[in-house]
Order: C-alpha cells, then sequence, then structure tokens
C-alpha cells in the first residue's frame, strides 16, 4: 500500500505548523510521551502555538492570556463563556452583521464576540464537529482571529488570518 505524504494530505503551512508544534513540544520536554503532552499547561500550548504562528508569517495573537482563560473554560465547561453569541442570537438582538458592524452597538451585545457557529473548513480534521470563536475582537468589531473547538476533543486549532493558516493547540490545562 503506497503512503501519502502528509503535505498530500494538508495544506503546506498547516503541515509546517503542526511539525512545529511536535518539535516545540519534543524540545521543551526531556521525555516526550503522549502522557506528558495530555499535561502540558494551556499557557505552554498558547505560547508555542503563538510562537508556531510567527513561524508562518503570520500574526500571532496578542493577548495569550485571555486564549488561555478561554481554552480553560472550554476544557471544563464543553462551551464557550456567556460572553459569547451566535451570529444568529447577534442578529436577533440588532446587530446587522455587515463587517464594519460593532456588535456593541446593540446594547444587549456590549462585551459580547461572536462564537458558536458551526465550521467547515477541510484543513481540520472531518471526524469532529468544529465551531469558531472570536478572538482578540476590537469594541465588538470582529477580528480575523479565531479558535476551532469542538466538544469532542480538546486538540484546538487557531487562524489568525481569517481560516487561511492554522495552527494546532495542544490538548492542555
Amino acid at each position: 500500500m503506497k503512503k501519502t505524504p502528509l503535505s498530500d494530505l494538508l495544506p503546506h503551512r498547516i503541515a509546517i505548523a503542526l511539525l512545529n508544534s511536535a518539535l516545540l513540544a519534543c524540545a521543551l520536554s526531556p521525555v516526550y510521551s503522549a502522557s506528558a503532552a495530555e499535561s502540558i499547561s494551556c499557557t505552554t500550548a498558547v505560547s508555542e502555538a503563538n510562537k508556531a504562528l510567527h513561524q508562518l508569517g503570520v500574526k500571532p495573537i496578542q493577548h495569550e492570556k485571555e486564549l488561555v482563560q478561554l481554552l480553560k473554560i472550554l476544557n471544563r465547561d464543553d462551551v464557550l463563556p456567556s460572553s459569547y453569541v451566535t451570529t444568529a442570537q447577534a442578529k436577533e438582538a440588532g446587530w446587522s452583521g455587515k463587517d464594519n458592524s460593532s456588535l456593541w452597538n446593540s446594547w444587549s451585545l456590549n462585551k459580547k464576540s461572536i462564537g458558536g457557529d458551526s465550521l467547515e473548513n477541510k484543513a481540520l480534521p472531518e471526524k469532529y464537529r468544529w465551531y469558531s470563536a472570536d478572538i482578540e475582537a476590537v469594541r465588538g468589531n470582529r477580528s480575523p482571529k479565531r479558535l476551532a473547538y469542538s466538544p469532542e476533543t480538546q486538540t484546538r486549532y487557531l487562524t489568525t488570518d481569517l481560516y487561511h493558516s492554522w495552527v494546532k493547540i495542544s490538548p492542555c490545562e
């Protein structure tokens, strides 16, 4: 049976990011094993993902602590915090849905972000149902930064260029 190279299965940038994440994990741990990967801190996982984004030549996230908190909430509850609303909920509350429109223009959406919408992207593993959450929205305006998560796995993916490049965020505590 002929093996298909990883680069044929995933877009080139994702393959590089996954490899870089694995290399960083190995470099940080004297003995790399599945159990060591499972016990990585979310702070370390986010830092590694940010380094991988930088190596891809795309903007890293600026507020790592906020992403760490979001990952911990998802790990604990399997759902986004109440500060997130779906696109449909935001539109029901008066948001226009336009790119240049702030969610915060609607009083009931003040301090909210978009999250919880289903996400289909060929770069993500097909065996899970994926959802997206906005990261680093500015004054209610959406940014190109998104977290892809699934309640079926603690592996998450991060993009800062609106779904063009992805890096894996290792399962973390």
